[in-house]
């Protein structure tokens, strides 16, 4: 399994998942410092993105993760207008346990309408062909609206993991959630 990517755009129907490129460095940058406040409260990455050069860094960290089968990290873009969104993303892989996990982030302005739904439905239909068995979703027990993408995408709930990290200074469960191949 581990000799085969994934494809580097996932078309759905209303959004198309890419592999990042350099280029996006700046898109990026203004996404995530424009909605800085809001992505802070359950994303602990958002501080160090302090610049462009800080992108820059992500997407080639990304890029090189990608050819060591070690991440697969993609930007959500709206079909219409080709309008960059958010990020989706393949990471903690175990090839051993053909297991995985996604994250995903959206910009303010499209929560809500069921994109990361979609993103992650794409995405988790291309990781069950390439082989994955289980794809996992971790999220902080106080962001509700990511505990309610993985409840929309039929991911069952398998544990709260109490006081599991440090959220802004402050402790926090971690829900995890899970989806077997089989499940779909």
């Amino acid at each position: 399994m581990k000799s085969v990517y994934p494809a580097e755009e996932i078309r759905a129907e209303r959004i198309t998942l890419k592999k990042h490129k350099i280029e996006m460095a700046e898109t990026m940058f203004q996404y995530v410092d424009q909605d800085r406040e809001r992505l802070g409260r359950f994303l602990p990455w958002v501080p160090l993105i302090g610049g462009v050069h800080d992108e820059r860094d992500y997407i080639e960290m990304t890029q090189a993760q990608w050819q060591d089968f070690k991440m697969f990290d993609y930007g959500m873009y709206l079909n219409e207008g080709d309008i960059y969104m958010g990020n989706v993303g393949v990471h903690t892989i175990s090839w051993d346990n053909d297991r995985c996990e996604l994250g995903y982030w959206i910009l303010g302005k499209f929560e809500g309408q069921g994109y990361v739904r979609e993103a992650v439905l794409a995405l988790e239909k291309v990781l069950f062909e390439l082989g994955f068995y289980r794809i996992e979703i971790h999220c902080s027990g106080l962001n509700s609206r990511s505990s309610s993408v993985a409840e929309n995408c039929h991911y069952k709930f398998e544990a709260r993991l109490r006081h599991h990290a440090v959220e802004n200074g402050q402790r926090r469960d971690t829900l995890v959630f899970a989806k077997l191949r089989d499940e779909r």
